[in-house]
Formats: C-alpha cells, sequence, structure tokens
C-alpha cells in the first residue's frame, strides 16, 4: 500500500538531491543531473501508482456496497467459528494439563509404594526368585499381586496422546501421528497395561 508518507519521502529525496546538485554545480554536473532525473522519475512513478492504488480503492468500495450487509453476515460468522476455535484450544490445552497433573500424581504414587515396598524390604527378585508378585525393583519399578507398576514419562505420555488424535483425524501417515520416542514401552508398564499406546 503506497501511503503519503512514502510520497512525502521521495518528494524529500529528490529535494536533497537537488541541493546536493546545486551546492556540487561544477564537479560531476553530469551525474548530479543523472541522480536528480532518477528520483524525479521515482517520484512520478510513486504518485501514478498511488493514484491508480486509490482508483482500485474506490472502485473497490462501489463493488462490496450492494453487499454490505452480506459481508457484515460473513464477518460475524467467522469472527463467532473463531471465537469457538479459540475456546476449544483453550479447553483442549486444559485437558493436556489435567492429564500432565494426573501423571505427576500417579508417578507420585508409585513412588510412594515403591518406597514403601523398599522399606518393608520386599524386593522384586532375590537370589531363590528371580521375580516375586509384590516386590521393588529398579528404576522405580514395582510389583503388587502380579501387576507391574512404574513411573510414567509425562512428556512421552502427552506426545503419544496428541499421537494418537492426530492418526484419528489425519491418518497414521501425518508426521504428527508418527511417535519414535524410545520409552514409548514406559507407557504400558508404567501404567500397569492399561494404555492404549497409539
Amino acid at each position: 500500500m503506497i501511503t503519503d508518507i512514502d510520497i512525502e519521502q521521495a518528494e524529500a529525496r529528490l529535494s536533497e538531491m537537488r541541493e546536493r546538485g546545486a551546492r556540487l554545480r561544477m564537479a560531476n554536473r553530469d551525474e548530479v543531473a543523472d541522480a536528480i532525473r532518477l528520483e524525479m522519475g521515482r517520484l512520478v512513478e510513486l504518485k501514478d501508482r498511488k493514484a491508480a492504488q486509490e482508483q482500485a480503492l474506490r472502485t473497490r468500495k462501489a463493488a462490496e456496497r450492494p453487499h454490505i450487509a452480506e459481508l457484515k453476515q460473513m464477518n460475524g460468522e467467522l469472527s463467532g467459528s473463531s471465537e469457538k476455535v479459540d475456546k476449544a484450544r483453550e479447553e483442549a490445552l486444559q485437558s493436556l494439563e489435567k492429564l500432565v497433573v494426573a501423571l505427576r500424581d500417579h508417578n507420585t504414587a508409585v513412588s510412594t509404594a515403591h518406597a514403601r515396598l523398599c522399606a518393608l524390604g520386599l524386593p522384586l527378585g532375590d537370589s531363590a526368585v528371580d521375580r516375586y508378585d509384590t516386590g521393588a525393583g529398579g528404576a522405580g519399578v514395582l510389583r503388587l499381586a502380579g501387576t507391574t507398576w512404574a513411573p510414567v514419562p509425562v512428556d512421552t505420555m502427552v506426545e503419544y496422546v496428541v499421537a494418537e488424535l492426530v492418526k484419528r483425524e489425519f491418518g497414521a501417515k501425518h508426521p504428527a501421528a508418527r511417535v519414535r520416542d524410545v520409552r514409548g514401552h514406559s507407557l504400558l508398564r508404567g501404567m500397569a497395561g492399561a494404555l492404549k499406546v497409539a
């Protein structure tokens, strides 16, 4: 968009070039004249383009005038749908935040249970038995009544949840549906196998 400021700046450059030309009358006369002609040409072109732009804007306003009510309605519909998207995005963010809080609470529960099993002197395995149905093992892993529990990597779980949604909506070939985190197995182990990983 060409503005009045653009024209004023071009006129200022031309005026400056003329002043410089007056100061350098004797030396480099041809170069100064060429520079002034160049600036003058730029100014004329800019004014012509601005005039064409203003005419195009007047023509467009005239073309829009009979449709003002429809255009206002369209704008209202788009504003409404945009607000719905913003609200849904915020709700999705809050849901993911709830997931993060729930995962951290779960990891705290796993850690507490692991510490208690250690305090009770119940290891997951020993020289007599490789793995008991109840006991505490390494890396925070524990078993209770044959079910294995472990800390769940929170970031990986969030990534897998988003990937699952992308896979359902946009297909398994979408790049965001292809989660390749080496800790993926920890999701199944940490949630006692209850989670179906995409």
